[in-house]
């Protein structure tokens, strides 16, 4: 048995410019909408520029594999593959292509599934993927999984016969938020008629690429050592593994490696979290931090070794605290000052990673503040969104991001982008929350009126509040969209960037995916922000029902009351009735109505706040009861 070394990184702070104690409550995964995988993706959304961390091209080690020679999905010359799936269909542009187990593409092809979209710092890598399987070349059902359950990578082999001292070098990434599965790195010196795992315990999960080595010094002298890596999906639909940068060679005495770089606002909640745009009201309080995975790839111990991060155009450096990592050991650090912003404008960040022998790559960050967005989303600087997740297609549901409020500040609306995706006659409205920091407890506070969204696709809208609201600092707030299930239009939010757990989170209010009620998290950026600007302005709500008059009464009262309806001429209505958590507790069809006085009994439920809908021909109209 050998030793496999990683350290998959965490939030680690150097002094007290983080709290720690922040925690998300039991918050799960949602689970996977198929129909998702077939969102279709912006056409000209700005490509960001990736890296390769190693390059092949005129390397001497006795193996190195960076797949960047190759067209995907096709793998490199000598290497093999094998899955139990009979026929692994996985999207390709436009259009489909089976493939044998592991292929070759980027993080547009390991995201075509809608859930593993962390992938996002490398170029062309190997994978095999779960998520983007399509059993048989058709979409797969809610809940498929293909059979994934014995993937294999197999390099070419290698001759040790002259060498000694030589170890396995690559990188991975194994999400395992979306399900299982379980990862291995295995030798065979009979010409693979027997393997043997290079360790008793599989490759650890991950939410970041991570740096993985092997020591294969059992294995001086052999003439025909083969690797493989195999990947198990555990018989259930979850994400999938990826390879990358793979070497196998003598490690240098010095080698330095960033595995993950990043920028960080504090958080009562999260303890640290990333915002890709911020208002400057907000961003003027709030000091970014700048930090990254610092990685031993060699033989010898850093002495001392640092981050730098810097805004040159701003005159901001800073360093980290000096750490002594052993050879393949792994550190987290941040610089040890705050980077606060005076203006509004792109920002852009250099950080690297040195000691006294060796320093890494410069790596570059981006960030934006704003006038009035607050965004968690990446499309100011993709240009647009990268998929699409529907929200209302199975049952009612609420779906956005978590925000620090830093400074006090006046809330007029949340802005969202809607996919075209959505259904013309899609109706919803934007909902604000509270989210209690010590209990993750999220508590309803205001929405904003219903809207016609299926007519404003493809573009930001704004769901304006009808009275502006005062957040305060310190406070977490929920903002999402929500839209009820009607079986017949369907919402569907546009998409772009990645979320750690938490900062995305959506309500399962019909209690399709367990019980009423239940927030889940999931890791695709859904396109919500808080809009601070007084003059934000929104489409006509639907207000304008085809009804002279709607009026409940008495309002407030016991639980029993009267709504009288009159119209110029008899339609169809519908009549549904919500608690302040979007549940629905009373639902009716009224047909042909033209005057009507109904009286409704709500007296078996607790005192509070309803709202009352009536619908009819895509267009409705909300008023509130007051039980008390």
């Amino acid at each position: 048995m050998k030793t496999f070394y990683t350290i998959v990184g965490a939030l680690l702070i150097a002094g007290s410019s983080f709290a720690q104690t922040a925690s998300i409550k039991n918050i799960e995964p949602a689970k996977k909408k198929a129909l998702d995988s077939k969102v279709a993706k912006v056409q000209n959304v700005t490509i960001i520029e990736l890296r390769s961390a190693v390059s092949c091209e005129g390397s001497t080690a006795i193996f190195c594999e960076d797949f960047e020679g190759v067209t995907a999905p096709a793998l490199p010359e000598g290497f093999a593959t094998s899955s139990l799936e009979s026929a692994y269909y996985i999207p390709v542009g436009e259009s489909t292509q089976e493939v044998d187990g592991f292929y070759t593409g980027n993080a547009t092809d390991a995201g075509a599934g809608g859930y593993w979209t962390y992938i996002d710092d490398h170029t062309q890598f190997a994978m095999t993927n779960d998520d983007a399987c399509l059993p048989n070349n058709a979409i797969p059902a809610q809940n498929n999984n293909c059979d994934l359950n014995f993937e294999v990578l197999e390099l070419p082999a290698v001759d040790l016969s002259n060498e000694t001292g030589v170890w396995l070098l690559f990188d991975f990434y194994h999400d395992k938020n979306w399900g299982g599965g379980d990862a291995y790195v295995e030798a065979s010196t009979d010409d693979g008629q027997s393997w043997t795992s290079l360790s008793e315990d599989p490759l650890p999960e991950t939410q970041a690429w991570q740096s993985g080595a092997f020591d294969l010094s059992a294995y001086d002298g052999q003439s025909n050592l083969k690797i493989r890596f195999t990947w198990s999906d555990n018989e259930t639909w979850a994400s999938g593994l990826a390879v990358d940068d793979i070497v196998i060679n003598q490690l240098p005495d010095y080698a330095m490696k960033m595995n993950n770089y990043f920028h960080r606002l504090p958080s009562s909640y999260f303890g640290g979290t990333t915002y890709q745009t911020v208002p400057l009201d907000q961003a003027s309080v709030a000091p970014y931090f700048f930090g990254g995975y610092l990685k031993n790839m060699g033989l010898m111990d850093f002495v001392d070794a640092k981050i730098n991060g810097s805004i040159a155009s701003e005159g901001f450096s800073s360093e980290s605290d000096g750490v002594n990592t052993t050879s393949l050991g792994q550190d987290t650090l941040f610089c040890n000052d705050g980077f606060v912003a005076s203006n509004t404008g792109t920002y852009t960040a250099e950080l690297y990673g040195y000691d006294a022998n060796s320093v890494t790559n410069t790596e570059t960050i981006d960030f934006n503040v704003s006038q009035f967005d607050y965004a968690r989303d990446a499309a100011d600087f993709t240009g647009g969104y990268t998929g699409g997740s529907y929200v209302n297609n199975e049952g009612s549901e609420q779906r956005g991001n978590v925000f620090d409020i830093y400074a006090d500040a006046t809330l007029y609306g949340i802005k969202v982008r809607i996919h075209p995706a959505t259904s013309p006659n899609c109706v919803a409205k934007g909902v604000l929350n509270i989210v209690d920091t010590v209990s993750g407890d999220v508590t309803y506070l205001s929405q904003t009126a219903d809207v016609i969204v299926g007519q404003n696709t493809d573009d930001w809208m704004n769901f304006v509040f009808d009275s502006p609201l005062q957040l305060s600092a310190g406070d977490v707030v929920l903002a999402t969209i929500s839209a009820d299930f009607n079986g017949t239009d369907t919402l569907v939010i546009a998409q772009s960037g990645n979320s750690a757990q938490g900062e995305t989170l959506l309500q399962d209010i019909d209690g399709v995916q367990g019980d009423p009620g239940v927030w889940y998290y999931t890791t695709s950026t859904a396109m919500v922000r808080l809009n601070f600007d007084p003059s934000a302005t929104a489409p006509v709500s639907v207000t304008e029902l085809t009804t002279e008059k709607f009026d409940i009464y008495p309002n407030p009262n016991n639980g029993l009351f009267n709504l009288e309806i009159a119209n110029s001429q008899a339609t169809t209505m519908t009549l549904d009735i919500h608690n302040i958590l979007g549940q629905s507790v009373y639902s009716d069809k009224l047909t042909d109505v033209l005057n009507i006085n109904k009286q409704i009994d709500l007296t078996h439920l607790e005192k509070g706040f309803y709202n009352v809908t009536l619908s009819s021909n895509g267009l409705s109209t909300t008023k509130k009861v007051i039980v008390q």
